[in-house]
């Protein structure tokens, strides 16, 4: 099936938090911002001047700005424009047959646009790991965490979670700087990864503790 309309949805606040089950805590000489598929395609079904797209954009902004000022890289994942049955696959069965080449499907949006340090990797499934070079960039720098924004926070996002926990990468997922197709698979994906695989937190909590952290010896050494 294709999405055409995501109704509006509050964006999880703090008043309502996730209980995370491990205390991990974001670490600037260690960590990388990985943006997902923020183009235009996935992004339209939402409407525009309303959360959750509205707080999407403008916390998973601040979340770029602040790994930019701080030397953090900064990944973006994309899917390509009018992809071969063979390799879309089975998503076709699920979503249709995905984005055209149209720029207007394709690209970035301008708010979390990549600029030229920036990584930008294709991907083809749910997992940014599947079928990408992310897991040698993250050892090639030396570093073993992952935090993660943009959509969609039941698919991408949280897969993406679970597949660094299976290599030993520490995952933070930002709650207000996901979105889901609704409230409830927003927040669903939010308590799952919680609960076995990642640490949940707010815009302002991810970019307190990166800059807390900023010039300070790594928490741990990623090669041990």
């Amino acid at each position: 099936m294709d999405i055409s309309t995501i109704a509006a949805y509050p964006m999880p606040g703090p008043c309502a938090p996730v209980e995370n089950r491990v205390g991990w805590i974001p670490d600037a000489q260690r960590a990388v911002l990985l943006v997902m598929t923020m183009q235009h395609y996935f992004l339209r079904p939402y409407p525009r001047d309303a959360s959750p797209r509205t707080d999407l954009l403008a916390n998973s902004a601040a979340l770029v700005r602040a790994c930019r000022e701080l030397r953090v890289p900064v990944v973006h994942t994309v899917q390509p424009g009018t992809q071969a049955p063979g390799e879309r696959g089975l998503l076709t069965d699920f979503w249709g047959k995905g984005l055209d080449d149209a720029l207007d499907d394709v690209a970035i949006v301008d708010e979390v646009a990549p600029d030229a340090s920036g990584a930008v990797l294709s991907t083809w499934r749910y997992s940014a790991f599947h079928g990408t070079d992310l897991e040698r960039r993250l050892r090639s720098l030396g570093r073993d965490q992952l935090v993660i924004c943009g959509v969609y926070a039941h698919l991408g996002c949280t897969t993406t979670a679970v597949d660094a926990f299976s290599r030993n990468v520490e995952a933070f997922l930002a709650a207000d700087a996901v979105a889901g197709l609704s409230a409830h698979q927003h927040r669903a994906a939010l308590d799952w990864a919680a609960s076995c695989c990642a640490v949940v937190r707010h815009t302002r909590e991810l970019t307190g503790a990166l800059r807390a952290s900023a010039g300070r010896p790594p928490t741990r050494d990623p090669g041990a």
